[in-house]
């Protein structure tokens, strides 16, 4: 499993999204934002529960290409089914899911065991 490469992958779903945020004229608001980091934060406790298995499912190159379509796919019908304030949940989630990586890769460097 590589950092940069979950990296990009959640970039490649952020930064369409954040354009569309844009686009859209999304209000920032606290309620969506609080949605998308709780939801990051939660998703990610309940992986580490199972992370040897999670890991070797996200190995596979179909499984990421699939996620990436699932997320891209599942905020545009989030988007028509419960407004704008989708686009910022899911953005907030993915910069925490971010920002997360970067703590763990910032502590893998410090202790000096870092993956690409």
């Amino acid at each position: 499993m590589s950092r940069r490469r979950d990296a990009a992958l959640a970039g490649s779903v952020l930064v369409p999204t954040a354009v569309a945020a844009v686009l859209l004229r999304t209000p920032v608001t606290p309620g969506p934002v609080l949605v998308g980091v709780v939801g990051a934060l939660a998703l990610e406790a309940a992986l580490s529960i199972r992370a040897s298995s999670v890991r070797a499912l996200w190995e596979r190159r179909t499984v990421q290409a699939v996620s990436v379509a699932v997320a891209v796919i599942g905020t545009a019908l989030g988007v028509v089914v419960f407004g704008r304030a989708t686009l910022l949940a899911v953005a907030a989630g993915l910069s925490t899911y971010l920002f997360l990586l970067a703590a763990v890769e910032l502590r893998s460097r410090r202790r000096g065991d870092s993956r690409p």
